[in-house]
C-alpha cells in the first residue's frame, strides 16, 4: 500500500480565495492530477459528492475526458447548524460517527439518532431525483471521489469506504482541504490530490473560494443534463 499525496505550492497553502468558483476549483484540480498522474481514461472515473462537489467533479471530468459517476454521502448535522455535523451516511448505509464531538456537545444517543434518521431521508430523496446512468453500479479500476472540500474529513471517510464496493483503487481529489482531514482519511484511499490544503483554525471550505453559494438540488441536476 502506497498513499500519494500531491499538495500544490507553498504561496496557495494559506492564502484565501485561491479560486474563483466551483468550475475554476474543478478545472485546477484536474490540471494538478494531469501534471502527476497517468490517467487511463478507460478504466478511471470522477465520482463526486453532492451537492457542493458536483460543479467541480462536473468541470474535472469535462476537461480530463471521464465519465461522471454520483456517490450520494450526506453529513449528519448537529441540530443547532446546517453546516457542521459530526459524521457522516452514504446511500448504501455506511455510517462514520465523531464520538469525539459527540461527546464534547453532550448529544444524547436519541438526538444522534435522530439526526441520522434525517440524513438518510435526504439521501433517500436525492435518489429519487438523480439520473440513474450517474449512480454507482458497475465495477471499474480506478475513482477520483470529489468534493468541494474537505473540513473534518468524515464525509469523504465514509465515500471512500462506499466506493471500494466498485473500484480496485480510490484517490481523492479536493480543491482545498484541512490538515485534520487530510489526515483522518490518509490511511483509507490509495492517494490524495489537494490544491490547496489549510493548517488554519478554525477552517471553513468557503474561504478558498471567492464566489461560494450552497448548490441547491435544481442546480446539480442542470450540470447532469
Amino acid at each position: 500500500f502506497v498513499c500519494m499525496f500531491v499538495i500544490e505550492g507553498k504561496e496557495y497553502r494559506n492564502m484565501f480565495g485561491v479560486f474563483k468558483d466551483r468550475i475554476d476549483a474543478g478545472e485546477k484540480l484536474a490540471d494538478l492530477i494531469e501534471k502527476h498522474f497517468d490517467v487511463d481514461r478507460d478504466k478511471t472515473d470522477v465520482v463526486a459528492i453532492p451537492a457542493g462537489g458536483v460543479p467541480v467533479a462536473w468541470a474535472m471530468a469535462k476537461k480530463m475526458g471521464l465519465k461522471l459517476k454520483i456517490l450520494l454521502v450526506s453529513n449528519i448535522l448537529f441540530p443547532w447548524t446546517t453546516e457542521a455535523g459530526f459524521g457522516a451516511l452514504s446511500m448504501f448505509g455506511d455510517l462514520e460517527l465523531n464520538r469525539s464531538a459527540i461527546r464534547y456537545y453532550k448529544i444524547s444517543e436519541d438526538v444522534v439518532e435522530e439526526q441520522v434518521r434525517r440524513t438518510r431521508e435526504k439521501i433517500e430523496r436525492r435518489l429519487k431525483i438523480i439520473p440513474e446512468k450517474y449512480l454507482l453500479k458497475d465495477r471499474n479500476e480506478n475513482a477520483f471521489l470529489v468534493d468541494d472540500g474537505l473540513a473534518s474529513g468524515y464525509t469523504m471517510l465514509v465515500a471512500i469506504k462506499s466506493s471500494r464496493r466498485f473500484y480496485d483503487r480510490v484517490y481523492v481529489a479536493v480543491p482545498t482541504a484541512s490538515s485534520y482531514a487530510i489526515n483522518l482519511i490518509s490511511k483509507s484511499c490509495d492517494g490524495i490530490f489537494c490544491v490547496n490544503l489549510r493548517d488554519i483554525y478554525p477552517y471553513a471550505v468557503a474561504d478558498a473560494y471567492l464566489e461560494w453559494h450552497d448548490v441547491s438540488d435544481e442546480e446539480m441536476l442542470e450540470l447532469l443534463k
